[in-house]
């Protein structure tokens, strides 16, 4: 992912006062933001441009999570939340509004009133309210045009008044592609979020529903946030990098700034729709999709691909479309992913000599794993920790098709791993095609509690092991001690 350097403010302004001034080329550069009312750069892009980037870019950020969530349901909700939001916005753009089918937790947005949300997030918010929110945030930024500025100062900073004048013209749009995508889920500007904030607080509160929602949803956030960094084996202010409270940063600042812009609001009959948004995702996919393989406690198995295996209790398995990930407390680190090689390859060659090529092994040897061949091999590196040892081991598969494992482990700890690494190879094994067929997703199922029902008895078909009774009171919007009433609605995932 690309990243941009912002010009000195000296050179900016003379950019701005005497390019803009003195180049006819550059004529129009500086707007008058409709939303906003202050004075912004956009270069060369136009609102058409904004449009034209955001259709082109469009296919390939949908791709980059998991594809569109496919529930025309779902997708008529949350149309009819945005839509509604978006009737008060300053720049009528062709809105579209599309769920990811990703469990992250995140929202996004591209120029010209494309508006992402994932169904990860959608899980995790208690209302309506708070969905308008999250969308009304996203037209803020749409509005606000904060892309195509962020653009415009990048090739100012990339490319220098001269080059501009000469390189961009009508190519502006072309040089732009793949640029945005990045910047749709880059963190925006301590400015740009402030504004966004404030715009989406408008923007839902004209459309009638409660602009508390828009700060309700923070506490959530925040503590889905710092359980996730948990279970990573990280400090508690750590987020992933798709996270949205990596990609839209929400400081003690903001919050309050927020908390205030809600309160001075007045809207009469102010809209939360608590159970209209627990009816919509009844029944949604919850976590992995099982298309992509899923997350068992410590087991992933992937029905598709016919394959599963277990790593150790005190490891934690993330999944992604690119390989599967399994961390420690202690820094260890078990990764497993596919490759292909030729059909005739020995494993044992296939890490020597295609795998790692550059890499000075020591105590390789052939395996047999499931029944297949296999091999493993060892070498030391350094990490941004210190020094590790690495154990990369691969398996044969059908055809080309190779599944790997890499063992890594703080160098001077790793017998404390060896056992649980060996068991994790060894546990590798394929499906048969009924057991393929068996593997199912899990789901939100929304139902009302019973008398006698805990926490921590709803929370045993969580994919999560110990994390499990947290995970489920931060879903259900639960403190520590709170307990369930007869009667409330929750929800619950269930296999």
């Amino acid at each position: 992912m690309q990243t941009f350097t912002q010009p000195r403010m000296s050179r900016r302004h003379f950019l701005l006062g005497s390019g803009c001034a003195c180049t006819a080329a550059l004529t129009g550069c500086v707007t008058t933001n409709k939303a906003t009312g202050r004075n912004t750069f956009t270069g060369f892009y136009s609102v058409e441009d904004d449009i034209a980037l955001g259709r082109q870019e469009h296919p390939k950020l949908v791709k980059q999570f998991g594809g569109e969530y496919d529930d025309p349901r779902l997708q008529r909700y949350i149309e009819q939340i945005g839509f509604k939001a978006a009737q008060f916005t300053e720049y009528q753009f062709p809105y579209k509004f599309t769920i990811v089918n990703s469990p992250i937790v995140n929202a996004f947005a591209l120029p010209g009133g494309f508006v992402y949300v994932s169904r990860g997030l959608l899980s995790l918010a208690s209302n309506e309210a708070e969905v308008a929110g999250v969308l009304a945030h996203e037209l803020g930024h749409v509005n606000a045009r904060h892309t195509a500025e962020r653009l415009s100062q990048a090739q100012l900073a990339q490319l220098g008044i001269g080059v501009l004048g000469l390189a961009l013209g009508n190519s502006a749009v072309t040089n732009a592609v793949g640029q945005v995508a990045g910047l749709a889920i880059q963190s925006h500007s301590r400015d740009q979020e402030l504004e966004a904030d404030t715009l989406g607080i408008r923007y839902m509160s004209q459309a009638g529903y409660d602009p508390d929602g828009s700060v309700t949803f923070l506490s959530t956030l925040r503590e889905h946030s710092m359980l996730e960094a948990e279970m990573n084996g990280l400090p508690s202010g750590s987020v992933d990098e798709f996270n949205i409270m990596a990609t839209h940063p929400r400081t003690i600042e903001r919050v309050r700034l927020a908390q205030r812009q809600a309160d001075a609001v007045s809207v009469t009959n102010a809209l939360v729709g608590r159970d209209p948004h627990l009816n919509a995702i009844n029944g949604m996919l919850y976590g992995d999709d099982p298309q992509q393989g899923i997350i068992d406690g410590h087991t992933f198995v992937h029905g598709p691909l016919r394959f599963e295996f277990t790593v150790p209790d005190a490891f934690l398995l993330r999944n992604s479309p690119t390989r599967i990930a399994a961390t420690h407390p202690q820094g260890a680190l078990i990764l497993f992913d596919m490759a292909k090689t030729e059909r005739n390859r020995s494993m044992l060659s296939y890490i020597r000599n295609v795998w790692a090529p550059q890499t000075r092994f020591s105590d390789a040897e052939k395996l047999r794993i499931d029944g297949a061949d296999a091999a493993t091999a060892f070498t030391q590196g350094n990490s941004s920790s210190g020094a590790v040892d690495i154990r990369p081991v691969a398996i044969r598969g059908d055809g080309e098709n190779v599944f790997r494992f890499l063992f890594v482990s703080p160098t001077g700890a790793t017998s404390r791993f060896s056992e649980g690494f060996r068991r994790t190879t060894y546990s590798f094994r394929r499906l048969t095609p009924s057991e393929a067929s068996s593997v199912r997703g899990r789901r939100v199922i929304i139902a009302q509690a019973h008398p006698g029902d805990t926490a921590e008895a709803l929370a045993r078909t969580m994919p999560f092991g110990n994390f499990n009774e947290r995970a489920f009171r931060v879903l259900n919007d639960l403190g520590p001690d709170d307990i369930l009433s007869p009667g409330q609605l929750i929800k619950i995932v269930a296999a």
